[in-house]
């Protein structure tokens, strides 16, 4: 097992979970007491791993948040492949992370675009733990291609001037997927761009459909083979002054 390996399987750890250990995670464990860079790393993917629980301690619960999610899966199943956190909470949370990392997602119900929105925004909402650190879009870039990943996505001139805090290498039933997390007005916003081919009944042009999952405006558009998702933390106002067309 090299560090890289180590990595992705350490992404599964939860301190007081023994029934996450397995040979596996043993194996990546044992690696990090060996490996100096890796302990440096682990210790700060803990750290914000405790940041984020420290958020969701703090903020309060809906009554109805377990009637919502229910009613949600009911539409689209969607499945992280580990145990999930409490949707939805950590989203204030996002926000005063830099950095996040490789993130692998298998819808068990289909390639749709309503599933990939749903599927995203789950993601961001949830308390993402993996990061990337970069600090303007060009930055972001750099780091994609270190990993191989797309680098070739445009950035809406609504976009120029919020603050780039970090991004992410994802995966989509087997595409990958850019992300630019940034934050605007005390609010969370995250981009993410993966071939228009990943997504059956994607958009056809660059007119961004816009909708509400619940907690997050949406929007997607397509633009030179590329199908684009930005999610806001707000409501569909607040969505539209950072989408091409809409923004001053």
């Amino acid at each position: 097992m090299d560090r890289d390996q180590a990595k992705e399987i350490l992404l599964r750890y939860r301190p007081g979970r023994d029934d996450m250990i397995d040979a596996e995670m043993r194996q990546a464990l044992a690696l990090v007491d060996r490996d100096t860079e890796l302990a440096r790393w682990f210790e700060q993917q803990q750290r914000a791993d405790e940041t984020i629980r420290a958020r969701l301690r703090e903020t309060p619960v809906p009554a109805d948040l377990k009637q919502r999610i229910l009613a949600e899966q009911k539409i689209v199943r969607v499945d992280f492949g580990w145990p999930k956190p409490v949707l939805f909470a950590a989203a204030a949370a996002v926000v005063v992370l830099s950095v996040i990392g490789l993130w692998v997602y298998r819808d068990r119900t289909g390639n749709g675009l309503s599933a990939y929105r749903t599927g995203m925004v789950q993601y961001v909402a949830s308390g993402y733990s993996m990061f990337i650190k970069a600090g303007s879009f060009d930055e972001l870039r750099q780091v994609l291609a270190q990993k191989s990943w797309p680098t070739d996505f445009s950035v809406p001139d609504s976009l120029r001037n919020v603050t780039v805090i970090g991004g992410g290498a994802l995966q989509w039933n087997g595409h990958k997927v850019d992300l630019a997390c940034m934050k605007a007005d005390n609010r969370g916003l995250w981009l993410f761009v993966v071939e228009k081919a990943a997504i059956r009944n994607a958009p056809a042009t660059v007119a961004p459909q816009i909708k509400t999952v619940d907690p997050m405006a949406t929007a997607v558009w397509s633009q030179d083979g590329d199908t684009y998702l930005l999610v806001v933390q707000g409501d569909q106002q607040s969505l539209k002054k950072y989408l091409p067309g809409f923004g001053s």
